[in-house]
């Protein structure tokens, strides 16, 4: 199961074809009544496709059909790697490091798993092992938290933390990446340089820290195209204020394009 925000000009019908899926799957999974009642901004829950996707799968190397994400084996690396990670650690099935390396110490988790969900267990994740670790997937208080949605036609973003818990002025590492998960270019447009932002929130929902705040932006038009497969990841660093309300922060993150920048990450983390 993936997220996705409706944008203007969908309709059930064009997402349904956009994900290979059904208009009926889509009104029963977010619990609809009338197909024409969607709205821009709206979060639909999609459920991975079971069709195959050539297209997807003829551009981007040793892509699962019908998914859009990776076969991982031993010796994989990058960004998907971590977010199988993250996962698997959100399912107590990994304890090592989140470093994006699949190892054996990753592959002997992954084989865990199928083992768990009586998936074959040959410690590479396929189609299956991916559909089953993102619908199964649950909140776990001792991994690192990650918030993960679909923008636009296959922009897939991350927000994601290196612990689950920080001590007051300890050094926050926060990561956001964008990965185009279809097989066209994808553009976004921006109104200055900026092209992301990271917000430290109280529980009250008082603001401990901005990135941007102390930074100054050219008030200047840009674009960034990202290709198919293609990965951009921005990675900053905070230091936890001493003081936190109630034992709880926010963590919010953006990209500040303006076809997604009212759209904002969210996880929830402690000290």
């Amino acid at each position: 199961m993936i997220q996705y925000i409706v944008q203007p000009g969908d309709n059930l019908y064009s997402i349904s074809q956009r994900f290979k899926t059904k208009v009926t799957i889509l009104m029963q999974v977010n619990h609809l009544t009338d197909p024409q009642k969607i709205h821009p901004g709206q979060l639909l829950k999609i459920p991975l496709a079971r069709s195959n996707n050539e297209a997807i799968s003829r551009t981007v190397p040793n892509i699962n059909q019908g998914t859009g994400f990776p076969n991982l084996t031993k010796g994989s690396t990058g960004p998907f790697v971590l977010l199988l990670q993250g996962q698997l650690s959100k399912l107590g099935f990994y304890k090592g490091n989140m470093d994006g390396l699949f190892t054996n110490i990753t592959e002997g988790s992954v084989i865990q798993f199928q083992a768990s969900r009586s998936l074959h267990a040959t410690g590479q994740v396929d189609v299956n092992t991916w559909r089953h670790i993102l619908d199964d997937v649950q909140g776990s208080q001792n991994a690192p938290p990650y918030h993960i949605k679909m923008l636009l036609s296959g922009l897939l973003v991350i927000l994601s933390l290196d612990k689950s818990s920080y001590e007051p002025g300890e050094l926050l590492n926060l990561s956001l990446m964008k990965i185009n998960l279809s097989n066209e270019t994808i553009q976004l447009s921006y109104n200055t340089s900026q092209r992301y932002d990271f917000k430290l929130s109280s529980s009250s929902g008082r603001t401990l820290w901005r990135w941007s705040d102390d930074k100054s932006f050219t008030q200047v038009l840009g674009k960034v195209s990202l290709s198919p497969g293609q990965v951009i990841r921005y990675t900053e660093q905070t230091t936890l204020p001493d003081s936190i309300e109630n034992g709880t922060f926010h963590v919010f993150a953006w990209n500040t394009a303006k076809q997604i920048n009212h759209i904002k990450l969210h996880v929830i983390t402690t000290h």
